[in-house]
């Protein structure tokens, strides 16, 4: 009898074991990525993949819920205010936790958002508290000390926040990556090496990074848990791994290796019957930078007829229809459409200013002659840089025809590199012309004109316009209060950058067209801001 129990035991214990195996496979998640992680630093982030990252492994007072509205994350509640609605007091939540066990303190976010206007820093998007947080403009232009920024700890978890003015669009600001916590001490034990690899890292997020450093093309976000809201977090585990190839990633697909992946082309006529299929319409714009020149030197492309010749020279739709088929639409600005509406009338600010820049080849000639003619020359060759994702290399394909048609005397050289020397190129302006895009961080069309202002760390192009940064900036402070005036600034602001000055060539709004498992489910995909891998689970 005693051995026919220990047998029994031994049986269950295998079964459990088995079971146990069984479950940890079913919570771990299969995801792709186009490109490698650059850096998962809030502060110097500067491109797409890396924020996708950082909004996994961080949170800030507020997080977008399964809807895309601000809800209560680090932050225990909505805030007292105080002086008319200048002065915010934030509480921290007190199960707020590092994945190293250390509270997430109100120091936490006052230390890293005064590292974010610190010019030192070379923060990217240090501009997003520009004219919004209290002295942010004036310690970004180095005419204060950054810690005369209106951000205070008062104590452990009280947190005050003074601003210029009340912002309308101040809670979907504190969503976004520049208004994340960091913890000064590990900081500064890393020192150099923090956040360049997920052994240099802690996080306050939904999950930490694991298995990752900047040069690999596969890792894993694990669930933390020392997350505050941890029973909501499903997953175990999701890998990621950079696929390039819509090819490969179909392989991927359908050999059970990955439970999502994206579609393009050719692609999406072939699936678009497929129980898996999916399509929709995002907020990323996606345009050709110009690079005018920095530093006191210009560049031909500082020419205005000779942007605008490149800006009208490519039949966009021809684009859309056969190279992306994805549910992309042809975008004549830089704000997208179908998010962002008048607040008085309710119209869609994409057809309030119409098209800025459209495809007109007839005329793209006589004003690429023009440049030619002022600039002195009868040819001029162009290099148009691009990552190196097989759709991209299509793209640029397609453009270099274009050009090169409808413009002569022009030679375009495709110089194609990885999605990470792409980032580094646009960043440090290392190009001519360049494949570029924004998807935007909240629902407001300042997200996209923001990144255009003088000196801007996200400009990159030599754009700049005084009249422009007036307009901008009211629109960040001093018009706040007024939403029409300030609508009205920022119609205006989009003509002067487009219409008066070609400073971008507007390709396409992006669309999403994908084939995803039924069991993976609660994969959130905004049509602005980053993904959110919160609520992501799968189905056994």
């Amino acid at each position: 009898m005693l051995l026919g129990l220990l047998l029994l035991a031994a049986c269950q214990s295998k079964e459990v074991v088995k079971d146990a195996e069984k479950e940890d496979k079913d919570n771990i998640i299969n995801i792709m990525e186009t490109g490698e992680i650059p850096g998962v630093n809030p502060t110097t982030a500067d491109n797409s993949v890396s924020f996708r990252a950082i909004n996994q492994v961080y949170e800030g007072l507020y997080r977008l819920d399964k809807d895309g509205k601000p809800a209560l994350a680090m932050a225990a509640a909505e805030p007292e205010e105080k002086n008319g609605g200048k002065t915010l007091i934030y509480k921290i939540r007190e199960d707020a936790k590092w994945s190293n066990g250390t509270s997430v303190t109100a120091a936490d976010f006052e230390y890293a958002w005064k590292k974010v206007v610190d010019p030192k820093s070379t923060a990217a998007y240090g501009p997003q508290m520009e004219e919004i947080v209290k002295n942010a403009t004036q310690i970004l232009n180095g005419e204060m000390d950054p810690d005369q920024l209106g951000v205070k700890a008062l104590d452990d978890k009280t947190l005050q926040v003074d601003l210029e003015n009340p912002v309308p669009i101040f809670k979907d600001l504190l969503t976004t990556g520049t208004f994340f916590p960091q913890n000064q001490a590990y900081i500064e034990k890393q020192g150099k090496r923090y956040a360049l690899s997920s052994e240099n890292l802690i996080s306050n997020g939904p999950f930490k990074l694991e298995n990752w450093d900047a040069t690999k093309k596969t890792w894993d976000y694990v669930k933390n848990n020392k997350y505050w809201d941890k029973k909501n977090v499903k997953a175990d585990k999701i890998h990621v791994q950079v696929v390039k190839d819509t090819n490969q990633a179909l392989n991927l697909y359908t050999t059970g290796k990955l439970d999502r992946i994206e579609l393009d082309g050719e692609f999406v006529s072939k699936y678009k019957d497929d129980v898996d299929f999916h399509k929709t319409f995002t907020g990323r714009s996606i345009y050709l930078k110009m690079n005018q020149g920095k530093d006191g030197d210009t560049t031909d492309l500082a020419n205005l007829n000779i942007r605008r010749g490149l800006a009208m020279a490519i039949d966009k739709q021809a684009m859309v229809d056969r190279l992306l088929a994805n549910g992309s639409t042809v975008l004549n600005g830089n704000v997208p459409a179908k998010i962002m509406f008048d607040p008085k009338t309710k119209e869609d600010f994409r057809k309030q200013n119409g098209d800025l820049l459209s495809y007109n080849p007839t005329e793209a000639k006589k004003y690429w002659q023009a440049g030619l003619k002022e600039i002195g020359k009868t040819e001029l060759t162009i290099a148009l840089t691009a990552g190196d994702s097989s759709l991209q290399k299509q793209q640029t394909e397609f453009m270099q025809d274009q050009l090169q048609k409808h413009l002569p005397g022009l030679k375009i050289n495709i110089k194609t590199v990885t999605q990470k020397a792409s980032f580094v190129a646009d960043v440090s302006q290392d190009y001519e012309m360049l494949l570029g895009g924004w998807s935007g961080d909240y629902s407001d069309p300042l997200t996209y004109l923001n990144l255009f202002l003088t000196d801007s760390p996200g400009n990159h192009t030599g754009f700049s316009n005084a009249e422009y940064d007036k307009l901008v900036l009211g629109a960040k402070g001093s018009l706040s209060n007024d939403p029409e005036k300030r609508w009205e600034a920022l119609l205006k602001a989009e003509q002067i950058l487009l219409k008066d000055n070609a400073a971008l060539v507007p390709l396409y709004q992006g669309g999403r067209a994908y084939l995803q498992k039924a069991t993976l489910q609660n994969y959130i995909a905004y049509p602005i801001g980053s993904e959110n891998y919160k609520w992501m689970s799968k189905a056994k």
